[in-house]
């Protein structure tokens, strides 16, 4: 496995993204109680970075999810929230106050009077320095780890792999999830994406909660995989041709 490597974070829960809403970089909520806890989860997989690089966004719900993630960060302006051309709580479905808005964030040509705000070509280069500073850094043989908000870290993975930002869209992502970008065989790779040890660690599994606890995990949790049937020694004899 190559060494040298990009680690992405995706900042942990908060209430609007339970909900879908949009932030433009005017609100900073903090984490909710099960982000909190998303993010605590991170702590074993990341513990062997303690090392990396690790930059992070001002965002308050990304600082503390390195926090509780038990990493020291450089805050970095560049790996802020994609200030959208929607008003802060906004979500997809819903029109602007002021007149109608496109609402499509990977379409280069999003541009409108009624809501203004870093359009992709400009967002793409913001994104494009970050890659190069992490590049930079990746030549004393140390990790880099980069924790941001989900859509800018799309952005980049498209980016790395030689793709347009637009591509970035096809890359779910979801909270408190970790990436992995390196070269592998010459070639700019994604060695691992959309890792969530809150949905994804079999040993991490949680019992049911009442529908109105906060604490509650989002829909769609992925069950715990069953481990494998054991066999004994004798057994695997008696099957032996």
């Amino acid at each position: 496995m190559p060494q040298q490597q990009i680690i992405l974070v995706r900042h942990a829960e908060t209430a609007w993204n339970r909900s879908r809403r949009y932030y433009t970089g005017q609100d900073d909520p903090d984490l909710t109680a099960a982000g909190k806890r998303e993010a605590a989860m991170l702590l074993p997989h990341l513990q062997a970075h303690q090392d990396a690089h690790v930059l992070c966004s001002p965002a308050l719900r990304a600082r503390r999810t390195a926090e509780l993630a038990g990493l020291d960060v450089e805050v970095s302006a560049d790996l802020r929230e994609w200030s959208y051309q929607l008003p802060d709580g906004h979500t997809v479905n819903e029109h602007c106050p002021s007149g109608p808005c496109h609402h499509d964030l990977w379409d280069a040509a999003l541009h409108t009077q009624a809501c203004t705000g870093e359009c992709l070509p400009q967002v793409t280069a913001r994104a494009d320095s970050v890659l190069d500073r992490a590049r930079r850094l990746l030549a004393d043989d140390r990790p880099v780890v980069l924790i941001s908000h989900g859509n800018l870290i799309r952005l980049m993975t498209a980016r790395w792999l030689g793709l347009s930002a637009a591509a970035g869209a096809h890359l779910a992502l979801r909270t408190a999830s970790i990436g992995r970008l390196a070269h592998y065989d010459g070639r700019p790779s994604l060695l691992g994406w959309n890792f969530s040890p809150y949905f994804d660690d079999r040993r991490l599994a949680r019992p049911q909660v009442s529908a109105d606890d906060d604490t509650m995990p989002p829909p769609g949790r992925i069950a715990p995989m069953a481990a494998p049937p054991q066999h004994h020694a004798t057994d695997a004899a008696r099957h032996r041709p």
